[in-house]
């Protein structure tokens, strides 16, 4: 029984004095990016896209995306590719252009 509980925190201490390593979830898009301050003006298209599909027994996959684009006809493709596979509702679609500094 002393050697499992001495077992037990040997390896709680390595444990605790390995790097820790966190989940990062996949990446959703590409941010619109700004500065703080002045500057020139620069305007683009924030898309946003809510969805979901069915994977079994009333289990639904929902999903949120969002993305930056230059021009509102990337950002409408980059919707009906969503729409694809995130085809149920509710759920929203949108370009909108924004101005950032």
């Amino acid at each position: 029984m002393k050697n499992s509980l001495l077992a037990l925190l040997a390896v709680s201490a390595g444990l605790a004095l390995a790097p820790a390593q966190a989940w990062t979830p996949p990446s959703v898009g590409t941010a619109c990016k700004g500065v703080r301050g002045g500057g020139p003006q620069v305007e683009r298209i924030a898309g946003n896209y809510l969805g979901g599909r069915r994977i079994r027994d009333g289990i639904v996959d929902r999903k949120s995306f969002q993305s930056c684009f230059r021009t509102v006809e990337h950002c409408e493709g980059w919707l009906a590719e969503k729409a694809l596979r995130y085809p149920l509702q509710p759920g929203f679609a949108t370009c909108t252009r924004v101005v950032l500094r």
